[in-house]
């Protein structure tokens, strides 16, 4: 398991009115407190963060960024990561000195972490909320200070490291259930259930590389094949609350581990019931679930079975750039999801672009099957796979709420060439 090497949690303060976000340092017995005035500052830090990383996007909307490019959108995060601390720290300067001593004193190997090693550890940062969230993965706590030039990989990586996102694994803990083995099946093979929207370019790279994958992923999909839009309803609503086939045919031999969405996804309605995720058949035709069906979908099983139906799959909401999410908004489907039994949640902080969502999804599954990287591990190597390899910093747009620690019970070797990055 990951060392953790700083817990924040937001709590009432001290003395006084407001809230306070708190930095516990475990390994130094450090504690760095963060008064705030109202909880709507932390709404604030989470709508500035959507606004910035649409920024960044466009600079490294292509999958292939080049070094130039990933240099800029770096800079801009770390320019725009000081101004989301400044609102935690009240633009307190001692603060924000404190707050970056405590990390580097937390974990000194930040600055000369090897990317280049797979059994390399990674730290981890806890995260405990139930309402509240934080874009801690955006925010440089080990290096406030200006940037030298980027010309290499190298320099990227290390620019990078200064980063959570990039630095250590963020466990969001959240009052759920964990299963107590920590294990996703994937002997004979990982059973993977594939939704998607057959318009989307990522949606179509996405299926090819899981179809590469030969024996060791069994896919169910790609998903939707019926034309009824009741059909298709009723069947994803059955394989999300039980893991059912979503052709309807028997159940095989093991559970669906993994529901991975590579569709539109929209949460800037005004009520989360029209939140809505669009997927389409295989002629095209739109097929949409909205927030308010798919919780009514599920109370109508849990309150005629009597039971919740225990832990459910992990969901990928792997949303292109054509969908409309953002950090205010986005929390629902996590918090809904895991509060429903799935083991976990990964999905991202704003639209992105098809190419990089087809990039992060071939590393995240490499990872996961290549070496039996836990879940939070592969989705850090996943993020450092797309610097390292198409000179790409979205990575960070991926954010996981849940169990960290799933690990496939069986390693698959050469699955996936992780060392084959391009060349400094």
């Amino acid at each position: 398991m990951s060392e953790v090497i700083a817990t924040v949690s937001v709590r009432p303060p001290r003395s006084g009115i407001g809230v306070e976000v708190c930095f516990e340092f475990p390994g130094t017995g450090q504690t760095v407190h963060l008064p705030l005035p109202d909880r709507g500052l932390l709404a604030e830090v989470r709508r500035k963060a959507g606004i910035y990383l649409e920024r960044v996007v466009p600079l490294t909307a292509r999958l292939n960024a080049g070094t130039e490019q990933a240099a800029s959108a770096l800079r801009i995060l770390l320019n725009k990561g000081r101004e989301l601390t400044a609102l935690l720290v009240q633009d307190d300067i001692e603060r924000f000195l404190r707050l970056e001593s405590a990390f580097r004193a937390a974990w000194p190997r930040w600055r000369s972490a090897d990317w280049s090693d797979d059994a390399a550890p990674l730290p981890m940062v806890e995260l405990h909320c139930h309402d509240d969230t934080l874009p801690l993965e955006l925010l440089p706590l080990f290096d406030f200070g200006p940037l030298p030039e980027l010309r290499t990989y190298a320099d990227l990586a290390a620019a990078a490291s200064r980063f959570l996102g990039f630095a250590t694994v963020v466990r969001r803990v959240v009052p759920t259930p964990v299963t107590a083995d920590r294990v996703l099946r994937n002997d004979p093979a990982l059973p993977v259930q594939f939704l998607r929207h057959r318009g989307l370019p990522s949606a179509q790279e996405e299926e090819r590389f899981l179809a590469s994958l030969g024996g060791h992923v069994r896919v169910d999909g790609p998903w939707p094949v019926a034309q009824d839009e009741a059909e298709v309803r009723a069947a994803l609503l059955r394989a999300l609350y039980d893991g059912s086939p979503l052709d309807g045919s028997a159940g095989a031999a093991t559970p669906v581990q993994v529901q991975h969405f590579a569709c539109h996804c929209d949460t800037t309605a005004e009520l989360d019931d029209d939140y809505v995720l669009a997927l389409s058949t295989r002629n095209g035709k739109p097929r949409r679930l909205t927030f308010g069906e798919l919780r009514e979908g599920y109370y109508e099983r849990i309150f005629a079975d009597g039971d919740s139906g225990g832990h459910r799959a992990v969901i990928i909401l792997n949303a292109c750039a054509s969908s409309r999410t953002n950090p205010l908004t986005a929390y629902s489907f996590p918090r809904w999801f895991l509060n429903r039994g799935h083991r976990a949640f990964i999905g991202t902080e704003t639209d992105v672009p098809d190419g990089v969502a087809a990039g992060f999804a071939a590393a995240f599954y490499g990872r996961l099957l290549e070496a039996r990287r836990p879940l939070g591990e592969a989705v850090v190597w996943a993020r450092r796979d797309l610097l390292r390899d198409f000179r790409n910093p979205l990575g960070l747009l991926y954010v996981m709420y849940g169990d960290t620690q799933l690990t496939v019970e069986r390693a698959r070797p050469g699955v996936y060439r992780a060392s084959a990055g391009r060349a400094a």
